[in-house]
């Protein structure tokens, strides 16, 4: 009898916890998408991030970048990722359209993210995001393409 005083203790606290989390969520936190994620958010969301890795990680881009595979990934790139992300890879700025999470900007990455990562990104999306799975519109040659232009336009300087 003591075991299932204990159990339902315990599942009693985890649901108050949750109601009690969830509240103060909602009272702290932002919830429009028009503004930035707040202090709460930001904290789960990189330390989910941090934890999301894929197998091959460390796998690089093994296209060079002539002159001819970016231009491709240029023109990949205005295609399928321009929309979101600017021409410029800022992300849509205070006149573009307002995604929440906000879109990240790709020429200022916050979070360093390796060849492979970014690879993962493209081909699978992010759930609960505006970021799209493209494994079915992309080629695996076209996506390690259009990531040469996004380290292109990382490598550039601000004007």
């Amino acid at each position: 009898m003591n075991r299932r005083k204990f159990i339902a203790g315990t599942g009693l606290a985890v649901i108050l916890l949750a109601i009690g989390f969830a509240a103060f969520s909602f009272l702290q936190e932002n919830w429009g998408a028009d503004q930035t994620p707040g202090r709460l958010e930001t904290v789960l969301a990189r330390w989910f991030l941090s934890r999301a890795h894929p197998a091959d990680e460390g796998a690089p881009n093994q296209h060079p970048p002539t002159p001819a595979n970016l231009e491709q990934g240029r023109l990949l790139y205005e295609l399928h990722c321009a929309f979101c992300h600017g021409l410029d890879g800022m992300g849509a700025g205070e006149q573009g359209i307002q995604f929440y999470p906000p879109v990240p900007s790709l020429a200022r990455p916050e979070l360093p993210l390796t060849d492979a990562q970014m690879h993962s990104i493209v081909q699978r999306g992010i759930r609960y995001t505006a970021m799209p799975s493209y494994s079915r519109v992309l080629t695996e040659e076209e996506t390690w393409k259009t990531l040469l232009w996004v380290r292109n336009l990382q490598s550039q300087t601000p004007e």
